[in-house]
């Protein structure tokens, strides 16, 4: 009985069907009710939502754009105030 090499796809290796479909950033920048200009300038800054650069594109995945928008909630201007100079400090 002959039987063909299996191959197998490293854990990393999963159809495109399984991955989050990834937006522009003028997308995600609709997603969080921001100018694309805003995401731009939060890229230089290193203080924007993780991002994925592909070639020339950049790209991010909707659900981690929606949780760094959770992760910026405040209940008041004082506690923002707070998490901004902290933010600074780092």
């Amino acid at each position: 009985m002959s039987s063909s090499p299996k191959t197998t796809q490293p854990a990393e290796a999963v159809s495109a069907a399984q991955h989050e479909h990834l937006i522009t950033s003028a997308e995600a920048a609709a997603l969080v009710g921001l100018a694309p200009i805003t995401l731009a300038k939060m890229r230089i800054r290193g203080d924007g939502p993780p991002y994925s650069k592909l070639g020339k594109a950049v790209r991010y995945a909707p659900s981690t754009v929606l949780a760094w928008a959770r992760s910026r909630t405040h209940r008041s201007t004082a506690e923002a105030s707070v998490a901004a100079r902290r933010e600074e400090a780092m």
